[in-house]
């Protein structure tokens, strides 16, 4: 009994343990791209003022429409949609759409929120400067795994 509590409490603990560094990577990240897209959109100090509450916003709206997504497709692997009937899988696609219009309709609401509060052509970068940003982290996590192996 004392080593199934002691197994019980390693496996708790490793699993905290790997909450608290997937947390940390998460802030480490969000905070890179904080200071990439203040350098590279080179914003004042009164539109980073009323840009950042308006774009963090925005951002937390995108990973809750994104995580959804990610479980909605999870639904329609094949592996786990094979039982589905044809109602159900229509009910899947339809929220699929709902959410991609959710997505898109999240941006536009960013671009009417920010224009008035930084340049025009600042917001038209700032897309491009998150799709840099991703490309960037997606290729020094590519370079890190391959340099582990």
């Amino acid at each position: 009994m004392k080593k199934i509590i002691t197994l019980f409490l390693l496996v708790v603990s490793v699993s905290f343990f790997a909450q608290d560094k997937k947390q940390e990577r998460f802030e480490r990240i969000k905070a890179l791209k904080v200071a990439f897209i203040s350098d590279r959109l080179d914003l004042k100090p009164e539109e980073a003022e009323k840009f950042w509450p308006i774009y963090n916003q925005f951002e937390e709206r995108q990973f809750e429409l994104h995580k959804q997504k990610r479980q909605l497709m999870f639904k329609l692997k094949p592996e786990n949609s094979k039982d589905l009937s044809d109602k159900e899988t229509m009910v899947l696609m339809e929220q699929d759409e709902e959410l991609e219009a959710e997505i898109q309709n999240n941006r536009k609401k960013l671009v009417k929120d920010l224009q008035g509060v930084i340049p025009n052509q600042k917001i038209l970068m700032l897309k491009q400067l998150e799709i840099e940003f991703k490309h960037k982290l997606l290729e020094q996590m590519k370079n890190k795994r391959s340099h582990n192996r």
